[in-house]
C-alpha cells in the first residue's frame, strides 16, 4: 500500500510540473515549478520541502528515454521535450518560408526568355516529351510545346504560355491561349506565372462549353520546382547523438548513469561546488524497483529520518527498504538534489564537507 501511495505522489508531482511547463512554454527552475503548482492547487503535500521532491523527481525522470522532460542549460531548470521539438519544427518552417520567398523573388528577376527556358526544363522533368520553345518574337501566343504520354493510348499535345509577370494574369491571356490551341495543333493549354490570376481569369479558364485551360500560379509553380528538383536541391544536416546501446553492450557502461547533454551549449568555465549551499535537514530520495522513496538526512554524520522513524546511519534506513539485499551502502543508496549544480548527487559527497 505504501509503495502504491508513493507512486501516486511521484505521478502527482510530475503531472503538476507538466501542466505548469505547458502553460509557461519555457524552462523553469524546479522551485518555481513547485511554487506555481502549489499556487494553482495542483499539489497536495504535507512535506516541508516539496521543491526538493519536485527537483529530485524531475531529475530522475529525465534519465529515462521516454521522459516528457528535459534538463535546461541552467542548473535546476527543466522544460518539456515537446516544446523543444516544436521549436525545431518552427525553425524548419521558417527556413522553408524564407526559401520560398527567395525562390519566388529569383523567378521574378528572370528575363522572360530565361523564364520560358525554365518552364521547358520543368516540363521535361515532369515527363513531357518532344518539348520545344517557340520563337520569342513570333510565338503566336504559345511559348512552350510538349507531348504528355500517360500510356500508349493517351497522348496529349500541350501548349504553354509562360508569363513572368509581377502582376496578376487576366482573362484576356486565357482567351488568347485558347484561341491559339488550334494554330499550335494542341489539345490542352496551360498558363504558368510566378504571380497569380485574377478572378476573371479563373472563371474564364473553366468556362462551360469551352476548352479548359489549366492555371498554375506562383505557389503551385514553387511546389513543382521543389518536387521535380528543377533549380532546387535538397541538403541534409546530420546531428550526432550518443549510441547508448553501444556503450552498454560493447563497453558495459550504462550511459544513463552519466550526465546527459542539456538544452543549449553554454560553457561554464567553473563548476559549482557540490553541496556549497546546503543546509540540514536535507530532503533525500532513492529509486528502488521502480518506486521512489523519500527521507531526510538530518546531519552530516548520517542521521536519517524515514517514514516517521530516525535511523543512526543511511545504510540502516536503506535496509528497511531493500529487505532482500544482504547489505547496502546507504551513502550510495540515497541521493539529494544539489541546489547549486542542479544534479542528483549521492549523499556520500556530503561527508567531506566542512
Amino acid at each position: 500500500m505504501r509503495r502504491n501511495k508513493e507512486r501516486i505522489v511521484a505521478m502527482q508531482f510530475k503531472d503538476a510540473a507538466y501542466v505548469i511547463l505547458t502553460e509557461t512554454g519555457r524552462p523553469l527552475h524546479y522551485r518555481e515549478i513547485t511554487a506555481k503548482a502549489l499556487e494553482k492547487n495542483l499539489l497536495e503535500t504535507t512535506g516541508r520541502t516539496p521543491e526538493s521532491t519536485m527537483g529530485a523527481l524531475l531529475y530522475t525522470d529525465t534519465l529515462n528515454s521516454d521522459s516528457r522532460f528535459i534538463r535546461g542549460k541552467r542548473p535546476g531548470t527543466f522544460a518539456l521535450k515537446s516544446f523543444y521539438s516544436s521549436s525545431i519544427q518552427q525553425e524548419i518552417n521558417e527556413i522553408n518560408i524564407n526559401f520560398r520567398k527567395e525562390l519566388r523573388s529569383h523567378l521574378l528577376r528572370l528575363h522572360p526568355q530565361k523564364f520560358e527556358e525554365l518552364i521547358l526544363r520543368l516540363l521535361e522533368a515532369m515527363g513531357f516529351e518532344e518539348t520545344e520553345k517557340t520563337s520569342f518574337s513570333n510565338d503566336k501566343g504559345v511559348d512552350v510545346r510538349g507531348v504528355l504520354r500517360s500510356n500508349p493510348l493517351s497522348v496529349v499535345k500541350v501548349a504553354v504560355q509562360a508569363k513572368r509577370w509581377n502582376h496578376n494574369v487576366g482573362s484576356d491571356i486565357v482567351r488568347n491561349l485558347r484561341g491559339s490551341l488550334r494554330l499550335a495543333d494542341s489539345e490542352q493549354g496551360i498558363i504558368i506565372t510566378p504571380s497569380d490570376f485574377t478572378a476573371g481569369a479563373i472563371d474564364e479558364a473553366k468556362a462551360s462549353g469551352r476548352t479548359p485551360i489549366q492555371l498554375i500560379n506562383g505557389e503551385q509553380l514553387l511546389e513543382l520546382l521543389i518536387q521535380y528538383h528543377v533549380g532546387v536541391k535538397d541538403e541534409e544536416y546530420k546531428i550526432p547523438v550518443i549510441d547508448a546501446d553501444y556503450w552498454k553492450e560493447v563497453l558495459a557502461v550504462d550511459i544513463l548513469e552519466h550526465e546527459l547533454p542539456t538544452i543549449g551549449n553554454d560553457k561554464q568555465t567553473k563548476e559549482p561546488k557540490i553541496g556549497a549551499k546546503l543546509e540540514f535537514p536535507v530532503s533525500i530520495h532513492s529509486t528502488y524497483r521502480g518506486v521512489i522513496y523519500q527521507a531526510k538526512l538530518l546531519s552530516q554524520e548520517g542521521l536519517v529520518e524515514y517514514n516517521g522513524k530516525t535511523y543512526q546511519t543511511p545504510s540502516t534506513a536503506a535496509k528497511i527498504i531493500t529487505t532482500d539485499w544482504k547489505s547496502v551502502n546507504g551513502w550510495d543508496f540515497w541521493h539529494y538534489l544539489d541546489p547549486e549544480t542542479g544534479k542528483l548527487e549521492k549523499i556520500g559527497t556530503l561527508r567531506s564537507l566542512k
